[in-house]
């Protein structure tokens, strides 16, 4: 894919989600060398959270299994914030 596909695609979704009033942060926190990634979003509308935080999700385990990564997934919907898998 050439970088001006790439930004084209960046723009369409840019779009989408400013045509749907979504806004928010993400928090990004990782250790290269340990091979740790957090994820952290607050998004608003608070009902586009839990669609956008799936979605991301999913789209990592796609690029990991792309690596020829092994992927298992745990979602999380006690509070148990950083539960095992």
């Amino acid at each position: 894919m050439t970088n001006q596909s790439f930004q084209n695609q960046f723009d369409f979704f840019k779009r989408i989600a400013q045509q749907s009033g979504m806004s928010g942060v993400a928090y990004i926190d990782f250790n290269p060398a340990a091979g740790f990634l957090r994820l952290k979003l607050i998004v608003t509308p608070a009902q586009s959270q839990s669609l956008l935080t799936s979605n991301f999700a999913t789209v990592l385990a796609q690029v990991s299994q792309a690596f020829g990564l092994q992927v298992k997934v745990h979602q999380d919907n006690d509070g148990k914030v950083g539960a095992r898998l």
